[in-house]
């Protein structure tokens, strides 16, 4: 079975600085090129017209959070923003965790699909946020980790 989700959070909000920790698999130009080439084509999301968007960046941190989301996930069997019981999205707990500062971060998560363009694709033509998430010009940073049977991608307008 395949699965998706995406959740959209805008905070600005001020948090205790850690130290970060950067994380850059092995494969992070191919699902960075993935996400880019994407972003590059004009496309409708759930009616909405979007023009080509600019390319995003590696980020480090972004790659550290969406590892440890991927490892949550494929820990847990649970595909949610959600940790525990936690009513905060998990993208965000997580990124301020590890020194992260956004004005808005997104998080698309999929299961059961075996390389990186699948899981873009199947974001493309989800109707629940997943295409805009990709298309949302004013983000400018990603970090994107497969676990398992599970993709986190994790991207952000930096503050």
């Amino acid at each position: 079975m395949r699965l998706l989700l995406s959740a959209a959070l805008m905070v600005l909000a001020a948090c205790t600085p850690s130290p970060g920790v950067s994380y850059t698999p092995d494969d992070y130009q191919l699902v960075l090129d993935a996400v880019n080439q994407a972003r590059a084509q004009a496309r409708t999301c759930n009616a909405t017209p979007y023009a080509a968007a600019p390319a995003l960046s590696w980020n480090g941190l972004l790659g550290e959070v969406a590892r440890q989301r991927a490892e949550y996930l494929q820990q847990s069997g649970v595909l949610s923003h959600y940790e525990g019981s936690s009513t905060t999205p998990a993208v965000a707990t997580r990124s301020l965790q590890n020194g992260y500062h956004y004005v808005e971060i997104r998080e698309n998560l999929a299961q059961g699909y075996e390389q990186a363009t699948e899981a873009v694709a199947a974001w493309l033509a989800s109707p629940q946020g997943h295409c805009e998430t990709l298309m949302a010009p004013h983000l400018r940073e990603m970090g994107m980790v497969r676990r398992g049977d599970y993709w986190v991608l994790v991207v952000a307008q930096p503050r």
